[in-house]
C-alpha cells in the first residue's frame, strides 16, 4: 500500500521569515517533517535527499527565482505540490502559475490559513493510492479542449466585438478551459474572500486582455488530439458533461438552492468526467486497456480503474481539481459522484451531482442500467422528491433531443 511521508519544504531568502515558519509549525513537527532552506540551490540538495510531498516556496530567491525553483522540482520531482508564496501585489496572471505553479499563496499568510492550506493538500494526496499516477497528475499543466471549442474561443478572442460575457458561455462549455481560468481566479492573485466556482464569472473577473494573454501567449489552451477523440469518445464525454451540469442547474432550483448556491454543484457536474479526460490524454495506452477490460466484462468503467490502477476517474478528476484550488466543495461532489454510501440530504451539493450523473445514464439503457439503477437513490430522496427528480430529469432530456 502507498504511504504517504507528509513531508514539506519551505524556501525564503528571508531567514526571520522561515524561523516565523518554524515557530509557527512547531507542534506539527512530529505529524510532519518540515525543511526549510534560504535559496534554491539548497532546496534542490533537501529534494534530492528526502521525499518531499510540498514546496513553498518565495518568488524572490538569491540565485535563481522561485518560478525557476518550482520549474525545476516540476521536471525533476514532478509528484511534489508546488505552491508558490510572495508578498509582492501582483494582480494578473503570471506564467509561474499558469506552467509550474499548483497554487499561489499571498503573504503575510496568517498560521491557521496555511495550515489549513497544508492540511487540504495531504488530505487529496491520501485521495490517490498511486505515486504513478499521482506523478502524472502533479507534472500536468492544461487540459486539452474540443477543437471545435478550442477554434470558436480564438476566433472570439481576436475579434473587436467580442465582450468578456461572450468568452465566458466559451469557456463554460468546456472542461479543460473551465478548469484552467478557475484555477487562475482562485489564486492569491486576486485576493477573492471566496472561491469562485461559476466559469463566466471567472472570465469576468479576470478580463478579455488576461484570457486573451492566457491563450495565446501563455499557451494555456490546447486541441485534443483527434484520434483521442474518436478512440475515446470524447466528444461525448463533453456531451454528457454537459447534460448533467444543466440536469444539477435545474435539480438545485427544485431542492430550493438559490443561483448562487447552484454553482458548485454545476461546476461539479460540468468537471465530474474531468479524470476520464486526463486518463485518455496522459495514460493513453493504460486507458486503452482499462476502456477494452470494460467493454468484455460489461462492468463500469469506474469499478475497473479502481482494480487496475487503485483509483479511479473521479478521484483523479478530484486531486487535479483540488491542486488547482477550484472550490473544495466541488472537488468533493467530484470524488463521491460514483459513491453512493457516502451520499445523504446533508450534502446537497454532492446528492446532486450523484443523482444528475446517475439519471442521466440511466436514460441510456444500456448494459450498465443496473449501475444506474434509479433505485439507489430512494434511500436518499422523499419518494415524491424522486419522482419529481426523474420528471425533471426526462423532461430535460427530451428538450434536448427535441
Amino acid at each position: 500500500m502507498y504511504t504517504e511521508t507528509r513531508a514539506v519544504l519551505f524556501v525564503d531568502s528571508d531567514r526571520n521569515q522561515l524561523q516565523s515558519l518554524k515557530r509557527t509549525l512547531r507542534e506539527f513537527k512530529k505529524k510532519w517533517q518540515l525543511h526549510y532552506a534560504d535559496d534554491a540551490q539548497q532546496a534542490l540538495e533537501i529534494m534530492q535527499q528526502d521525499a518531499v510531498d510540498i514546496v513553498v516556496s518565495e518568488t524572490q530567491l538569491s540565485g535563481m527565482s522561485g518560478s525557476e525553483l518550482l520549474k525545476e522540482i516540476q521536471l525533476h520531482y514532478p509528484s511534489a505540490t508546488r505552491l508558490l508564496f510572495s508578498g509582492q501585489a501582483m494582480r494578473t496572471p503570471a506564467q509561474e502559475v499558469v506552467h509550474h505553479a499548483h497554487q499561489f499563496i499571498a503573504k503575510p499568510c496568517n498560521r491557521d490559513e496555511l495550515i489549513n492550506i497544508l492540511q487540504r493538500v495531504f488530505q487529496l494526496r491520501s485521495l490517490l493510492n498511486n505515486p504513478s499516477i499521482e506523478e502524472m497528475i502533479s507534472s500536468l499543466g492544461t487540459l486539452p479542449s474540443l477543437p471545435s471549442t478550442y477554434q470558436q474561443m480564438i476566433t472570439a478572442l481576436q475579434s473587436d466585438a467580442t465582450s468578456a460575457m461572450d468568452i465566458g458561455k466559451i469557456v463554460a462549455q468546456d472542461i479543460g478551459m473551465s478548469a484552467k481560468i478557475l484555477q487562475m481566479v482562485n489564486s492569491a492573485f486576486f485576493g477573492l474572500p471566496q472561491r469562485v466556482a461559476s466559469p463566466e464569472h471567472a472570465v469576468t473577473l479576470l478580463g478579455i486582455e488576461a484570457v486573451t494573454s492566457l491563450a495565446l501567449t501563455a499557451g494555456v489552451f490546447s486541441q485534443l488530439d483527434p484520434k483521442l477523440m474518436d478512440e475515446f469518445h470524447l466528444e461525448q464525454l463533453w456531451h454528457h458533461s454537459m447534460l448533467v451540469s444543466g440536469l444539477v442547474q435545474r435539480l438545485s432550483k427544485a431542492a430550493g438552492m438559490n443561483q448562487h448556491e447552484s454553482q458548485v454543484p454545476m461546476l461539479a457536474g460540468l468537471l465530474h468526467d474531468l479524470g476520464k479526460l486526463v486518463l485518455a490524454t496522459h495514460d493513453t495506452d493504460e486507458y486503452r486497456r482499462i476502456m477494452q477490460q470494460t467493454e468484455r466484462d460489461k462492468l463500469p468503467l469506474y469499478e475497473i480503474e479502481s482494480e487496475s490502477i487503485w483509483c479511479s476517474h473521479a478521484t483523479i478528476g478530484a486531486y487535479l481539481m483540488g491542486l488547482w484550488g477550484l472550490p473544495y466543495r466541488a472537488v468533493e461532489a467530484v470524488a463521491l459522484h460514483h459513491t453512493v454510501e457516502s451520499q445523504s440530504r446533508e450534502r446537497l451539493d454532492c446528492l446532486l451531482v450523484y443523482a444528475a450523473n446517475l439519471l442521466v445514464n440511466a436514460s441510456n439503457h444500456n448494459q450498465y442500467s443496473t449501475y444506474y439503477s434509479t433505485q439507489r437513490l430512494e434511500a436518499l430522496l422523499a419518494p415524491e422528491e424522486l419522482t419529481q427528480w426523474i420528471a425533471i430529469c426526462e423532461e430535460y432530456l427530451n428538450g434536448k433531443t427535441a
